[in-house]
């Protein structure tokens, strides 16, 4: 994703750029690596948007169906994965994507979303669909990672379990030594 850039910032062209190699060139929309670029892209995105106050990559703004009802249109945004909920979506990343590049291939309904998978279902013969998200993938792939990371260590999971910890475990007593800055796993819940 970009946006318009919120700082003046320039690069030297490389040898790839052939007669233009060792000119100047102003840096128009804001790349990853600035300091501002998440601010430019925020700034953007505010201009026909409303941030929720309790997460700033939720945003939302007022629509009104063919009929008349009014709702709430959403975008998703977390770095480069977006997605829109509306009566029609595809109109909200189309418009974006006169902005800010956006994949070519990439409009298209959701599949996954930050490594979760997502699906559509008709529920009960109803005749409209619903979305739903699996953890399914996301945590096969996470359950990869943990191996991979505590096999250096010489230590391997459980086949069986029948809780996530040991009965009577005690997180604030943990002195593991295994647990240290560099090889901890963090997890964050939000409720």
């Amino acid at each position: 994703m970009n946006a318009p850039c919120a700082e003046k910032v320039y690069t030297i062209l490389g040898d790839e750029f052939g007669d233009y190699t060792g000119r100047k060139a102003i840096i128009k929309m804001a790349l990853y690596s600035l300091k501002s670029a998440g601010c430019s892209w925020r700034s953007f995105c505010a201009r026909v948007f409303i941030p929720c106050r309790a997460d700033m990559d939720i945003w939302r703004r007022e629509a009104r169906k063919e009929n008349g009802s009014r709702y709430y249109e959403y975008l998703f945004i977390y770095t480069d994965d977006i997605i829109a909920i509306s009566e029609y979506p595809k109109r909200i990343l189309d418009k974006m994507n006169e902005h800010s590049l956006l994949k070519a291939d990439s409009i298209k309904e959701p599949t996954r979303y930050l490594g979760a998978t997502i699906s559509k279902h008709l529920i009960d013969s109803d005749s409209h669909y619903i979305w739903a998200i699996g953890s399914k993938e996301y945590l096969v792939e996470s359950l990869r990672v943990v191996k991979q990371r505590i096999a250096p260590m010489n230590l391997s999971l459980k086949s069986k379990v029948t809780s996530a910890l040991p009965s009577g475990y005690r997180s604030e007593l943990d002195s593991s030594d295994c647990l240290d800055d560099e090889t901890a796993i963090q997890f964050y819940i939000c409720n």
